[in-house]
């Protein structure tokens, strides 16, 4: 993964925001990339003077947005080839009722807190047929939240945002990881 995150870094300085939002966009559909890092990175990058901070801000938004979406999408695509069984099912049924309810909170809480469940949160959300408007403000509102918070980390340190990348790195591992019951 370090020659991987080694190349995007490089690839940042000379390509800017078409790497950036490339990175961000593939991520949110599922892509294993260090989208975080990179956002430090962009961030630090900014503050250097190599990228311009809003337009990389809103670059990002933008990207990770258009990736949610189409995520959401594939889960509504999916969703309609499930079964008739299963999606009228008792468990189906409580899990759309449960997440019509209380989904835009998952959505929200899932763009910058508990990152890794994204991915699973968007599926639900397609497949269970999550109204998309009431989908998409939690959607923006998060991902503004992360790209602000990372990328803002990465603007104020950065002379240290290898470290500041290590410890996102080490808190987005915590997050991943199952809690025991």
């Amino acid at each position: 993964m370090s020659d991987l995150s080694g190349a995007l870094l490089t690839a940042l300085i000379n390509q800017g925001q078409w790497l950036l939002a490339s990175v961000l966009f593939l991520a949110a559909l599922g892509v294993p990339l260090p989208a975080t890092m990179l956002l430090l990175a962009a961030g630090a990058f900014a503050r250097q003077g190599v990228l311009e901070p809003v337009t990389s801000a809103a670059t990002g938004v933008a990207a990770a947005v258009a990736g949610d979406m189409g995520c959401y999408l594939a889960g509504r695509l999916m969703g309609q080839r499930l079964p008739l069984s299963w999606r009228t099912g008792p468990v189906w049924l409580r899990a759309a009722d449960t997440f019509t309810r209380q989904g835009a909170w998952a959505v929200l809480l899932t763009r910058f807190l508990l990152t890794p469940l994204a991915l699973p949160v968007n599926l639900l959300a397609g497949s269970t047929r999550f109204p998309w408007h009431r989908f998409l403000l939690p959607v923006m509102v998060g991902e503004v939240i992360w790209v602000v918070l990372f990328g803002g980390l990465g603007y104020v340190f950065a002379d240290r945002w290898e470290w500041v990348s290590a410890w996102a790195s080490v808190f987005a591992t915590t997050n991943s990881t199952p809690s025991s019951c």
